[in-house]
């Protein structure tokens, strides 16, 4: 019984910081804590009901106090958000990005320069000085800092530089599961960036650390592996964060669901645990537990303790002990206590998704291999662990996987059975060359060469995987009823002896709750989705059987918000894509579209040279058939959509929906005005305006409803248009803009509450 109460405490833990997804939440655990109060009170009372089991169950006082623990998680996850201080620069940013005025920054650098995918680095500085400050008090605070990459590759923590740049503030997705990047700042106390563009270091004190044990061991393993295998060993053992790791082969590692191999946690934490113990398997052990203990420390402090090494390492300390004491330990109950420690050294832990994923893999092993080892006895115990691991892995955290990106790997099974031999024997070498190599680096680059071959097969496996056809399956996200249900099913074939034995009925309920609701709104959606960008303007047009894509903005856009929102759509190809400005930033997002999402038609619609653009779109096997013009007057249909170019400089682009006119605007507006009087067009609807504010044409145009995409808007301006027209978005306040037949137009302006959180 206190087993069972030990973890109904660190449930309630866990629950009553899930809880602060919604303000609401603590109702929500309120009503389910005096629900199962009531429950137990019942089964005592009114023996009549058949409540039975509850009398043997957790008392009146134990339900209690599993309420009173998550109502207390709840107010301690909230009094550690991190909130900027009076002086923190945060608090003045966007005072700043408003005037446009370039800053120079004052600090002490904190982390190591990362190469970004836009290939600038990025680090973290702590604010000491701002020049012009806009206010009288001195600044301080993070700073997140981007910078070219000649700038900032030299940089490292304890340096104090100043760097020249743009301030900004951190936004909130606009588009509903986005990234959203002030949030993944704020969880590390940063409130401000800056769009660095020059650096001049003042102090090149603070010349060691373990990022510098870090660097010596990338640096040793490089020199003679090469740079891309040895950043792969590096990364093997320190996780993909410590290392400049390409990012296609990054990628690669996604794709086919390795994913794991790359982040430091519990697969490196198994691995280097049983290595050291089989060397020092003659020794006593007493020895064996300080070897084992050292190891583990020293894998933390070089990887850097993120959440999934965290609770990989406090597994591995648990797993350790039990082992050198010839003690048996619940392993699940082991996992929940080590938790519940993470969460209240930081509870906003509980929002990230590695530690969610890292969590529910760990107990996928603990509670799924053994049942998947026994059906697979008849394989050779090797194989039969080959495939019973990943297996386990990839049922836990698939439907989480699933409600957060809408994308699951086809061949995560067959890679992870093809390359753990690999895996094991680089992460062995790696961390055994890379502890030489913090003492001599010399030797620790011989130690690592062997590992060449191996590295070289495992890279050679990877991209012939992440290139077969159907990689990676695009269903689009489940909701949190589905998430809810699939875990359930999860669950009772765990808990309940009649769910093993009803396994292919529960595989077939899960794949149904999945793909049967998924079917049903792919067939039925009708949306068009309006983002707050101003220049390329931007949008996704989906109808039953079709998908629209105009512009694609530049590559982190591209990358970081219009791939996610398709996948967690559920798109998987794009029938026809139209491109309006063919400039060199703006061209730069297809190639990243085109990587990840196939497009059957691409319309370049621009009086720019479009040759460049077809060529670098046809190194991603778009042939010369799949791309055509569209000419001033010419319609294209699609669907239920039509759609015609009425002028070039600035674009106009005329779509019917429903028998509504739309019309786009976007360019340079001068002299639109009097083209409008010697040109008939048809009245909108609906008026798409992404370029400067020119309310008189607005007007003159008189639509029903207005969409501004434009950065800066006159208030005066704003106010009268609001006045003259029924329906006024502007995106910068509004966010992103969405329309479906069903409910009209709605705003995806960002909420308070956690993105992050299936509730």
């Amino acid at each position: 019984m206190q087993t069972l109460n030990g973890a109904i405490f660190c449930l309630a833990w866990i629950l009553g910081l899930l809880s602060t997804a919604h303000s609401w939440g603590w109702g929500l655990l309120l009503i389910l804590g005096l629900g199962l109060v009531g429950m137990r009170w019942l089964s005592l009372r009114q023996p009549w009901l058949g409540l039975y089991p509850w009398r043997r169950g957790p008392t009146i006082k134990t339900w209690c106090i599993a309420l009173g623990i998550a109502l207390f998680a709840g107010v301690y996850l909230n009094l550690r958000l991190p909130t900027p201080g009076s002086q923190d620069i945060g608090r003045v940013a966007a005072q700043v990005e408003t005037s446009g005025a370039p800053v120079t920054v004052t600090g002490i650098v904190e982390t190591v320069p990362r190469l970004t995918r836009s290939q600038n680095v990025q680090l973290q500085v702590k604010t000491l000085n701002l020049k012009p400050n806009p206010t009288t008090k001195p600044l301080r605070g993070l700073l997140y800092v981007t910078l070219p990459s000649k700038q900032g590759a030299d940089l490292h923590p304890g340096q104090r530089v100043d760097v020249s740049g743009y301030l900004y503030k951190p936004r909130r997705s606009s588009v509903t599961s986005g990234f959203d990047f002030e949030d993944y700042l704020a969880r590390s106390g940063i409130f401000a960036g800056l769009r660095g563009k020059t650096v001049t270091v003042k102090d090149s004190s603070g010349t060691w650390g373990w990022w510098a044990l870090r660097q010596r061991i990338v640096r040793s393993q490089a020199q003679y592996l090469g740079n891309t295998k040895g950043a792969l060993v590096s990364a093997m053992v320190l996780g993909h964060r410590a290392v400049d790791l390409p990012f296609d082969l990054r990628n690669s590692f996604v794709q086919v669901g390795l994913a794991h191999a790359l982040a430091a946690s519990g697969f490196q934490v198994s691995i280097i645990l049983a290595g050291l113990l089989k060397v020092t398997e003659r020794v006593s052990k007493r020895y064996q537990l300080l070897a084992g203990l050292g190891g583990l420390l020293l894998f933390g402090l070089l990887s850097g303790f993120e959440p999934s090494v965290a609770r990989a390492v406090l597994m591995g300390m648990a797993s350790l002990a039990a082992l050198v004491g010839d003690r048996k330990l619940q392993p699940v109950g082991v996992l929940l206590l080590v938790a519940v420690v993470l969460l209240v050294i930081q509870p906003l832990w509980i929002w990230d998704l590695g530690f969610q994923l890292s969590f529910l893999a760990t107990l996928g092993l603990m509670v799924t291999v053994p049942p998947l080892s026994r059906r697979l006895d008849w394989l050779p115990p090797a194989i039969a662990s080959l495939i019973a691991v990943p297996m386990a892995a990839m049922l836990w955290t698939l439907p989480l996987q699933l409600y957060q990106f809408g994308v699951a790997s086809l061949y995560c099974l067959l890679a992870n059975v093809c390359t753990t031999p690999l895996l094991i024997l680089l992460t062995i070498g790696g961390f055994g060359s890379g502890v030489i190599a913090i003492l001599w680096p010399g030797a620790g680059s011989v130690l690592a060469w062997p590992l060449s071959l191996p590295t070289q097969g495992l890279i050679w496996l990877v991209t012939h995987l992440s290139q077969l056809p159907g990689t990676s399956v695009t269903i689009g996200t489940i909701s949190v009823g589905q998430l809810v249900i699939l875990y359930g099913l999860l669950l009772s074939a765990w808990l309940l002896p009649s769910g093993r034995q009803r396994l292919p009925l529960l595989i077939s309920l899960a794949l149904a709750v999945i793909v049967l609701p998924v079917w049903q709104i792919q067939t039925n959606r009708f949306q068009i989705t309006i983002f707050d960008r101003a220049s390329p303007p931007m949008m996704v047009l989906q109808q039953p059987g079709a998908t629209l894509v105009l512009n694609t903005g530049d590559r982190n856009t591209a990358s970081q918000t219009l791939v996610p929102f398709l996948q967690r759509q559920g798109i998987d190809h794009i029938d026809l894509a139209l491109a309006t400005d063919l400039r060199f930033r703006w061209r730069e997002g297809w190639p990243a579209l085109l990587q990840r999402i196939p497009i059957h038609m691409l319309v370049p619609i621009s009086i720019l040279e479009t040759t460049p653009f077809r060529d670098l779109i046809r190194q991603f096997s778009v042939q010369p058939s799949q791309i055509r013009s569209l000419q001033v007057g010419e319609q294209l249909a699609q669907e239920q959509v039509d759609f015609s170019v009425l002028r070039h400089q600035p674009t106009l682009l005329q779509f019917r929906v429903d028998q509504d006119t739309w019309l786009m605007v976007a360019g340079n507006s001068q002299g639109l005005s009097s083209w409008l009087q010697t040109v008939q067009v048809a009245q909108p609807q609906v008026l798409w305006w992404s370029t400067q504010l020119e309310p008189a044409v607005i007007q003159q145009l008189s639509p029903q409803t207005l969409i501004l995409t434009t950065p800066t808007v006159d208030p005066q301006a704003l106010m009268e248009l609001q006045q003259d027209i029924p329906q006024v978005y502007w995106t910068p306040r509004d966010g992103a803009v969405q329309w479906t037949r069903d409910r009209g137009f709605e705003t995806t302006s960002p909420t308070s509450e956690n993105p992050a959180s299936p509730l």
